[in-house]
């Protein structure tokens, strides 16, 4: 929600509502795809970082992906919504070391963990007790945080008649 709301409020929401389902996707997969790391065991380093935000967003305007009107706006609003996960993971409450994200690579390798737990853990041990419970817990406070943020988005960047009525 947060990658979907990041990128219209940097490229503007779709038009058609076809278009504009597209596009969420599109920028959620974009929010969720650092996460892909995991498949390397290299989870919250290279691919938590502005350096990678940066690349994808620059592949991304660079093959005229249709999720803004021009390729600058693409690249801001990919480049944010990738930024979205690389802060929210920054404020998740870190469950293994190191804690925190390396925010700031390629510059630099230390990683980044702010004070504030806004986001729960998720954990991937489905086998242990209490795995449901903590997964809907952090679920239900991530859709409190970052509905009304989406909504807000959506509300602000929504097309607007030309003329007065």
């Amino acid at each position: 929600m947060g990658a979907v709301a990041a990128g219209w409020a940097v490229g503007r929401l779709a038009v058609p509502p076809t278009r504009l389902i597209v596009q969420a996707a599109a920028f959620a997969a974009i929010g969720m795809a650092p996460d892909l790391d995991l498949l390397v065991g290299r989870h919250r380093s290279e691919t938590h970082s502005i350096g990678a935000a940066v690349l994808v967003a620059t592949a991304v305007a660079l093959t005229r992906w249709p999720l803004a009107a021009t390729r600058g706006r693409v690249w801001l609003a990919v480049c944010a919504a990738w930024a979205t996960h690389v802060l929210f993971d920054a404020l998740g409450e870190d469950t293994g070391p190191p804690a925190g994200v390396m925010a700031f690579w390629p510059l630099s390798t230390e990683f980044v963990k702010l004070e504030w737990d806004l986001f729960l853990p998720v954990r991937r041990s489905w086998w242990e007790p209490g795995f449901v419970m903590r997964t809907v817990t952090a679920v239900a406070r991530e859709l409190l945080i970052l509905l009304p943020v989406l909504a807000l988005v959506a509300w602000w960047r929504r097309p607007r008649s030309q003329g007065f009525s």
